[in-house]
């Protein structure tokens, strides 16, 4: 689901003009650089962020079993095209492409009648400019959670086989109503029947 919701995001982003592709991480290098700008979305590994929670109604087939809250982070490589850009302009730089991930995120969540819930979120180092004087890029990290529900399905993902109880049988039911009060079973002369089947 993850990874269809960043394909989505991603085209919101060039509708609106956002010069951030999305990536759907993790990324194969270790270091976090800013040398070009972008935004990853990935499921952050070695932590146990997800939580699946029982159901509150029941629904039809396929049945939903439970609702799995998944745990995701987005960040967002920015660097200002600026002659001797400073950490601010960095910074800046990527906040305002927040702004644009979350409103996006939120039309597209809502749009799949799913939820969203945002997580702590802020700058973090980067790893490949520790020593060094000049600022190359900021780099801003936001968690999140997204729910999707558990159906029961065939691996194949199709519902589970339905029975016909029969198309020959016609259930039919009687009521009689009336305003008079009387010994219960015996409704009086002026009960109107209605019948329906």
């Amino acid at each position: 689901m993850l990874y269809a919701i960043s394909q989505e995001l991603g085209a919101a982003l060039r509708e609106q003009g956002v010069p951030f592709p999305v990536i759907f991480g993790p990324e194969p290098a270790s270091s976090l650089s800013a040398a070009r700008e972008r935004i990853v979305i990935e499921q952050p590994f070695g932590e146990k962020r997800d939580q699946t929670q029982p159901v509150k109604a029941l629904h039809h087939n396929p049945t939903m079993r439970a609702v799995r809250i998944q745990g995701a982070r987005i960040r967002i490589f920015a660097r200002a095209n600026l002659a001797g850009a400073q950490w601010h302009d960095h910074a800046e730089r990527a906040e305002a492409a927040l702004d644009h991930v979350q409103a996006e995120l939120d039309v597209i969540v809502k749009g799949r009648k799913n939820a969203i819930t945002w997580g702590g979120g802020g700058f973090v180092a980067l790893v490949d400019l520790e020593g060094s004087e000049v600022w190359s890029g900021a780099v801003y990290e936001q968690d999140f959670a997204i729910d999707r529900g558990v159906f029961r399905r065939t691996w194949a993902g199709e519902a589970q086989p339905e029975r016909v109880i029969g198309t020959d049988v016609t259930i039919a039911n009687t009521v009689k109503v009336s305003q008079a009060t009387g010994p219960a079973g015996t409704p009086p002369a002026e009960a109107v029947i209605v019948s329906g089947g």
